[in-house]
């Protein structure tokens, strides 16, 4: 019996020294570890002048009509998709900010007489919209009880997310269609 307590007692002691031993160890290297400095250029807030340090700009509606897409923060872009809707006479609804599940925008599309989940991406031109985000859509129109889904990008979509937007009945607009039909619309609007 003394011996079983005797074993029992020594791994008991091995495992305490071990974490013991691995807390000190990440002590240490904590401890041990060069603290950054805060660097002045990095702190200083971007101007509104700048678009391009600040991807999550948000300017007046009137200032957002006179940029170009390429000038556009995504939020911006998001706005303007908003206002061309909304213009059309869609009665669009913009989802919450930030968390928005996939869905930037609900329309009504009188025609079909229901809601439309529309997913709005602000993307290089480079960068092609890929299956993942057709699928996210699918599901994101579901949790908006909405039947029918737009997906619109400043870039394009690659072979296969256009295969599966087909398959899920979602309807695509690329960069072409945004300058043949947005920015058309907004260039009749500053006009006016």
């Amino acid at each position: 019996m003394n011996d079983y307590l005797f074993v029992l007692l020594f791994f008991i002691g091995l495992v305490i020294v071990g974490l013991i031993l691995s807390f000190l160890g990440d002590l240490f290297r904590n401890l041990s570890k060069p603290k950054k400095q805060a660097n002045k250029k990095d702190s200083k807030k971007p101007t509104i002048n700048k678009p391009s340090t600040n991807h999550n700009l948000l300017r007046s509606d009137k200032e957002l009509l006179t940029l170009s897409l390429d000038e556009m923060s995504w939020r911006e872009f998001e706005r303007l998709c908003y206002l061309y809707y909304k213009a059309k006479g869609y009665k669009p609804r913009e989802t919450n900010e930030g968390a928005d599940g996939g869905v930037d925008l609900i329309i009504f599309d009188k025609e079909h007489k229901t809601n439309v989940a529309v997913q709005i991406k602000h993307y290089k031109k480079s960068n092609r919209i890929g299956v993942q985000p057709i699928r996210e859509l699918n599901s994101a129109k579901r949790n908006h009880n909405c039947i029918l889904a737009k997906f619109i990008t400043t870039s394009s979509f690659t072979k296969d997310a256009l295969l599966q937007a087909d398959k899920f009945n979602i309807d695509t607009y690329d960069r072409r269609w945004v300058e043949n039909n947005v920015i058309k619309w907004k260039e009749e609007k500053l006009k006016n």
